[in-house]
């Protein structure tokens, strides 16, 4: 009896894998830490079959103690040290060329060791993949080309020159057609990562995507995952209601405190409501228990 209770477990925990697909950050973060996988997806994206990976990293965070840190979803070296990020975005995006901007400088901060020269620096792509064509031209893929203009137009014609600072930007939606059969087929697995689905083209990824959805092992592995970033959640979300519940306490108080010294002009009500921050909360409320008058108050802030 118990074997067949096992039995039905694990049934259900297959059944459930089967719902995710490498649309899905959780999903394609195990299937490409397999370096052989990472390297079939590096070589469609980059069309570029010479492509040989040293390491593989995903969901690697950068992270800064005083400036927002970077979490990738994949970070890839190339055997000539030559770096490949990749993103999957797949909800709106509203500034995703900044978020590039950004990737791409907290990699080179990252990667600059300290009295090293600029020349140190290697080739770095970046793979932006997003699931509806956020640049709005109609197309499956886009590519950033750097140029020098001359600033002058004569007679319809502008001096362009291209140069390269060793950085390439590449933009890909699932929702056009990139024009290559290669990354078509690709993307077109991407939305639903069929475990039986039979290919030429990206086997590894398959094999692995096989791994986590249909082995008992790959299984167990993907449920214990998505359990404890569920549980995490939950977690996160009840200390983000007690911090919640400890502002509005916080904001309700000192407005009480201000309301006994007279009439609190809306500017001061507007201010303290929208304030998030515990420590700086907690130094009004010491203001306001001390303050003789809202216009004292209102200085100290």
């Amino acid at each position: 009896m118990e074997k067949k209770r096992i039995l039905e477990t694990y049934e259900e925990k297959r059944e459930r894998v089967q719902e995710f697909n490498l649309t899905s950050d959780l999903f394609a973060s195990k299937v490409f830490e397999d370096v052989e996988a990472c390297q079939e997806l590096c070589r469609i994206l980059l069309q570029d079959q010479s492509v040989v990976l040293k390491s593989v990293r995903t969901q690697y965070v950068i992270r800064s103690l005083e400036t927002h840190s970077i979490e990738l979803d994949i970070l890839a070296e190339r055997d000539n040290g030559d770096i490949i990020g990749i993103e999957l975005q797949m909800y709106s995006e509203m500034a995703p060329f900044r978020r590039t901007r950004y990737y791409l400088s907290g990699i080179d901060m990252s990667i600059l060791e300290k009295g090293k020269g600029y020349k140190e620096l290697p080739a770095v792509t970046m793979a932006y993949i997003t699931k509806e064509d956020i640049i709005g031209g109609g197309m499956g893929y886009y590519s950033v080309e750097r140029r020098l203009g001359s600033g002058i137009v004569e007679i319809g014609r502008e001096t362009v020159i291209s140069v390269s600072n060793g950085v390439k930007e590449q933009y890909f939606n699932l929702e056009y057609s990139t024009g290559n059969n290669d990354i078509d087929e690709l993307f077109q697995y991407f939305k639903d990562s069929d475990p039986y689905y039979q290919t030429e083209t990206f086997p590894r990824i398959v094999e692995q995507v096989r791994y986590l959805k249909m082995h008992k092992k790959g299984v167990n592995i993907m449920c214990e995952i998505a359990d404890r970033i569920r549980n995490e959640g939950r977690e996160e979300g009840r200390k983000e209601g007690r911090k919640e519940g400890r502002m509005r306490g916080m904001v309700d108080a000192i407005l009480e405190l201000l309301e006994e010294l007279g009439q609190v002009p809306q500017r001061i009500v507007d201010l303290i409501s929208a304030e998030d921050n515990l420590s700086v909360l907690s130094r009004w409320l010491k203001s306001a228990a001390k303050a003789a008058s809202i216009a004292e108050f209102e200085a100290n802030m």
